[in-house]
């Protein structure tokens, strides 16, 4: 056994030496803490990435084929939707094989009763599909009108596919997705195990939210399909962050989601019933951008870091879980140390203790860094989205974090919309009125056994 950890060590090691270390580390913590079962954790995750990453990615560059000549939309050739913010689009369009995508109607919403009316009211005047993705599904009165809405329309002979992540999902009854897909919907768990328990904070999961409606409407953000991402958490209200995309930016969600129904269940479905023409719905600019642990980029946390870095006036951040690369953190200290004034809202209470300690071993060297630090006293900031020079948006399912960023599967929209962005950040703004304004002076008077949990969390960022 020694001596076939060891081997294992050496390859990982091999193999990961242009990564970052944090995977390294991780598999070989792995390993050593977990005998026998830490080997057969590795060997079936990575078998299964490794089979399925370089086709992942040559369906990727055919999607963005396929889509630029659906749209008739030219990163090169358009030069008045591309003249602002070039060097952004420029990035997002090369490395994560998606498009720009112009004339959407994009709404935001912050609360979750506001997001699944509208949700379930557009699902309920679909036509030919309905696709979806989340994390967390659960078997709850929310859930149970999600499961109600599906089946009716799945019997109305509208095709439904369900991507639902195995362990986010763990605590669902088996009898749902049983009635789900008795009713005529397809399901697909995404990369199922048998030690959900243990492999919680392991393995690659699905975090994406996602729901493509005939291939015309799209949603996108934090909300899962669970009672307190509406009825909020004992302490308060949940406040999170969702857009409703109308406009050729769907046709990008779906291209995620149909290589994610890919990767998941090995069918391949691009057919053109799911991209349908479509024309000019609003004036919002977006880009898709998603990450995943395959490949060479990690296309959010670099979107973002060229974002923070050309900021040339103000960046408004609200996220839960503030556990950065070092290159994300590196980027804000100098874009605020260089005079651009950065607010930075995370949550007073988490429901993550363990992640909120290692957000807050952070603190102080955003405080060094003249950026304006605030915590949610209301309830729980769930929401992950940024506002930069009141001129670009970005909102998704991804964190500011080191799992986020390397680990899950993820899905970020960037748009470039004036109004929205006055809108997203006047929201901002009011959450920041209901926080509480961290100085340097109270942050270092904190207590020492507090500065060391901190502290000691943060030593285990890679599997928060």
């Amino acid at each position: 056994y020694i001596v076939l950890a060891i081997k294992l060590i050496y390859n990982i090691i091999l193999k990961y030496d242009n990564c970052n270390p944090v995977k390294t580390v991780g598999w070989i913590l792995a390993i050593v803490f977990l005998p026998v079962l830490g080997i057969l954790i590795y060997i079936t995750a990575e078998r299964n990435l490794r089979k399925k990453s370089s086709q992942y990615e040559q369906l990727q560059k055919q999607t963005d084929i396929k889509s630029k000549q659906k749209y008739g939309f030219n990163f090169d050739e358009d030069c008045d939707l591309t003249e602002s913010h070039s060097e952004l689009k420029c990035l997002l369009t090369h490395v994560g094989h998606q498009p720009v995508f112009p004339y959407n109607d994009v709404q935001l919403f912050m609360w979750g009763e506001q997001k699944f009316e509208s949700m379930f009211k557009d699902m309920e005047e679909a036509k030919d599909h309905i696709h979806i993705v989340y994390y967390t599904i659960s078997d709850d009165e929310l859930g149970t009108m999600f499961k109600d809405i599906l089946l009716r329309k799945a019997k109305e002979g509208v095709t439904v596919r369900v991507i639902y992540d195995d362990i986010g999902s763990e605590k669902t009854h088996k009898r749902y997705f049983k009635e789900l897909e008795e009713g005529g919907v397809i399901l697909a768990p995404f990369t199922p195990y048998i030690f959900k328990k243990i492999l919680y904070r392991i393995n690659y999961r699905n975090h994406k939210k996602i729901v493509v409606i005939d291939g015309r409407i799209a949603y996108t953000g934090g909300f899962n399909v669970m009672n307190m991402y509406v009825k909020g958490v004992e302490w308060g209200v949940w406040r999170d962050a969702h857009v409703r995309i109308e406009g050729s930016g769907a046709q990008g969600l779906q291209s995620v989601f149909l290589l994610d129904w890919y990767f998941t269940h090995q069918e391949f479905v691009f057919e053109d019933r799911y991209f349908p023409v479509i024309g000019k719905c609003g004036n919002s600019i977006l880009q898709v951008a998603t990450s995943e642990p395959l490949g060479e980029h990690r296309v959010i946390m670099q979107g973002m870091f060229e974002a923070i870095v050309r900021a040339k006036k103000s960046i408004y951040i609200e996220n839960p879980y503030f556990v950065p690369t070092d290159s994300i953190l590196t980027a804000l200290q100098v874009t605020a140390m260089s005079g651009v004034e950065i607010h930075f809202v995370m949550p007073l209470r988490s429901d993550n203790r363990k992640v909120q300690y290692a957000s807050n071993s952070y603190v102080e060297q955003l405080l060094c860094s003249n950026i304006h630090v605030y915590q949610y006293g209301e309830g729980f900031i769930h929401s992950k989205m940024m506002v930069i020079d009141d001129e670009i948006v970005i909102v998704g399912s991804s964190n500011m974090d080191i799992r986020s960023f390397d680990l899950n599967f993820e899905c970020s929209v960037f748009i470039y919309d004036k109004e929205l962005a006055a809108q997203v950040k006047g929201a901002i703004i009011n959450d920041m009125e209901d926080s509480v304004k961290i100085t340097p002076e109270g942050w270092n008077k904190r207590n020492e056994k507090w500065r060391f949990r901190d502290a000691f969390f943060r030593l285990f960022s890679p599997f928060l």
